[in-house]
C-alpha cells in the first residue's frame, strides 16, 4: 500500500513539474505586443508606379549615400566586380582589397568595411582580425563565417 501511495506521489510531482514547465513556454513564447506609447507611427507615402519604359538614372552625386566603402574580398572574380559595380551606384567612394593582404590598418579613413569572399572555405584567405577592431564591417560569404566562427558567434553559416 505504501508503495501505491509513493508511486502516486512521484507520478503526480512529475505531472506537476511538467504541466508548469510546458505552461512557462507557453506563456514566454507568445508575441507579445508594445505598449501603445512605444510604438511608431510610420507616416504613409506616396507609392510612385514606374512603367517599364522608364529609366532610372541615379549616377548623380547627389543621390548617392555619403559613405566610404572598403570592399575587401577576391580580386578580379565575377562577385567583386558585381559588388562594386552595385556599391558604386549607391556611394560616394568604394575602394576594393585583397582578402588575403587584409589588416586592420586598411580600414582607416572608410566608413564602411565589406569582407566578402566566395567558393571553398578551406581554400579561403583567413585574415586575423583582433577582437579590439572596433570598425563597422559586416562580412559575406565564407568570409564572414571563418569570421564567426573564429569570434565564437552563432551566425557562422546562416
Amino acid at each position: 500500500m505504501t508503495k501505491y501511495i509513493i508511486r502516486n506521489r512521484i507520478v503526480l510531482a512529475a505531472l506537476t513539474i511538467w504541466f508548469v514547465f510546458t505552461l512557462t513556454i507557453f506563456v514566454s513564447c507568445r508575441k507579445k505586443e508594445q505598449p501603445e506609447d512605444t510604438q511608431q507611427a510610420v507616416p504613409a507615402e506616396e507609392t510612385k508606379h514606374i512603367s517599364a519604359s522608364e529609366k532610372i538614372d541615379k549616377t548623380d552625386v547627389s543621390d548617392k549615400i555619403g559613405l566610404r566603402i572598403l570592399y575587401v574580398g577576391h580580386p578580379d572574380s565575377a562577385r567583386e566586380k558585381d559588388f562594386v559595380s552595385f556599391l558604386t551606384k549607391q556611394f560616394k567612394a568604394v575602394e576594393t582589397a585583397d582578402l588575403k593582404d587584409f589588416n586592420e590598418g586598411q580600414t582607416d579613413g572608410f566608413d564602411v568595411t565589406i569582407l566578402d569572399y566566395d567558393g571553398d572555405g578551406f581554400k579561403s584567405p583567413r585574415p586575423n582580425i583582433s577582437r579590439n577592431f572596433s570598425r563597422p564591417m559586416f562580412t559575406v560569404g565564407v568570409a564572414g563565417a571563418l569570421m564567426s566562427f573564429r569570434w565564437n558567434l552563432k551566425t557562422g553559416y546562416l
